[in-house]
């Protein structure tokens, strides 16, 4: 990836911006609740993917925006967009009831909003088209005529991974004619544009001061401030780690008795110990390994992996605060393996990344203990789950830290 010769960091309007991401977790590690004996259903599962990606989808588009035009960003865009991933995010608790359509029209708008800003700027980002052009905006208005949620999620999810596997394959394809064929419409948009003005006007030439918006003429290949990007991404992690943090505290908050001087007391420090290391170590495989510097792949390659993380991570938060909740209990199966599965696909993701195969019959086994642990869950209690995912994640730094020191 191209970068700028000059270091630059988030903004305060970037941090400002990310503020509506803070409110966009807190909904979704709330959406897997679900039952405290069952844990979250099928829908809400799919839900919190399904909208998850939407949403994710959504910012990625400002953020790369604001990446690629700088000190150039437009103040209007970046509010309209902090307020449609708001509404979207309000949206979520009954996203596939009462509010579906309210985000299904957030995510359009916002969606065209993000597009309109790129079209304005004059550039376009080739390594992930989804910013300029979206491919399944169809499936989402064909949803407005659809009743049942499980159809209309469905389309959602089909319009999301059209949107996301045309960005891969368009990253992959020849650059230099894409760009041709995009500036040929153009000219020819801006033909049709101009030939409907002068009929407006009878053939007339516009009178001399007549104030007429500036569009760009043609379209030039934008260049990713690489390091940035990276901090973006990074901090987007933290915020899902934050929201895990959250989820920790609030479990212990509404705790009646903490038993100083019982075994059940002894059960949730360690279950607190635990959670906390566990989420210390991830920061650290984040920091070292993840998206807190300058991505070593592409964005076709980096931003599907980063929605993994940040998704995996949430699913996480959410099975932690219930294990705290009842630390000496045994979790129900589906918090459980969304909790250890969610670990299992971070510590897999960061392998991947890490991209050498040094020491890997130990990594492998890092992704391999949540797993298990999962499907002990029924007989062992939440302390010792999360003990066991801490140990997984601390081996997996532990290696990967050592292999970094072979090197």
């Amino acid at each position: 990836m191209a970068q700028h010769e000059t270091e630059r960091h988030a903004s305060w309007l970037e941090l400002f911006f990310d503020l509506v991401a803070v409110a966009a977790v807190a909904e979704f590690a709330h959406l897997l609740h679900g039952d405290a004996h069952h844990g979250p259903g099928g829908l809400e599962i799919t839900a919190f993917f399904t909208l998850y990606l939407a949403i994710w989808l959504v910012w990625t588009t400002f953020t790369m925006y604001s990446n690629v035009v700088a000190d150039k960003v437009g103040l209007r865009a970046m509010f309209f967009g902090m307020a449609g991933i708001a509404t979207m995010a309000a949206a979520v608790p009954h996203g596939m009831d009462s509010r579906a359509d309210v985000f299904a029209a957030a995510y359009l708008l916002t969606s065209a909003v993000g597009r309109g800003a790129f079209e304005s700027s004059g550039r376009v980002l080739l390594s992930w088209i989804a910013t300029s052009q979206n491919f399944g905006l169809v499936p989402w208005i064909v949803s407005f005529f659809v009743d049942d949620p499980w159809w209309k999620i469905g389309l959602w999810l089909f319009g999301l991974v059209l949107t996301m596997v045309f960005s891969v394959l368009a990253s992959r394809g020849d650059q230099e004619a894409m760009l041709a064929r995009m500036n040929e419409s153009l000219a020819k948009r801006a033909e049709r544009t101009e030939r409907t003005r002068r009929r407006g006007r009878g053939g007339r030439e516009p009178q001399r001061g007549t104030a007429t918006r500036a569009r760009p003429t043609t379209i030039a290949a934008a260049l990713l401030d690489s390091g940035h990007f990276g901090e973006r991404l990074g901090l987007f992690v933290i915020i899902v780690l934050g929201e895990a943090v959250l989820q920790c505290v609030g479990a212990v908050a509404e705790l009646d008795n903490w038993g100083r001087h019982s075994g059940e007391g002894w059960v949730l420090r360690l279950t607190i110990v635990a959670a906390f290391a566990l989420l210390a170590t991830l920061w650290g495989l984040n920091v070292r390994y993840g998206f807190a510097e300058e991505p070593r792949y592409p964005p076709s390659v980096v931003l599907p992996a980063h929605f993994v993380v940040v998704a995996s991570v949430t699913a996480l938060a959410a099975g932690l605060g219930t294990a705290v909740a009842g630390s000496t209990e045994h979790l129900n199966a589906t918090n459980t393996w969304l909790m250890c599965g969610g670990l299992a696909a971070f510590l897999l993701v960061i392998n991947l990344l890490v991209a050498h195969a040094r020491r890997w019959p130990l990594r492998a086994l890092a992704v391999a203990v949540p797993l298990v642990a999962a499907v002990l869950g029924p007989w062992l209690p939440a302390a010792v789950v999360v003990t066991a995912m801490a140990v997984a994640a601390g081996g997996q730094l532990w290696t990967l830290s050592a292999v970094r020191s072979d090197e």
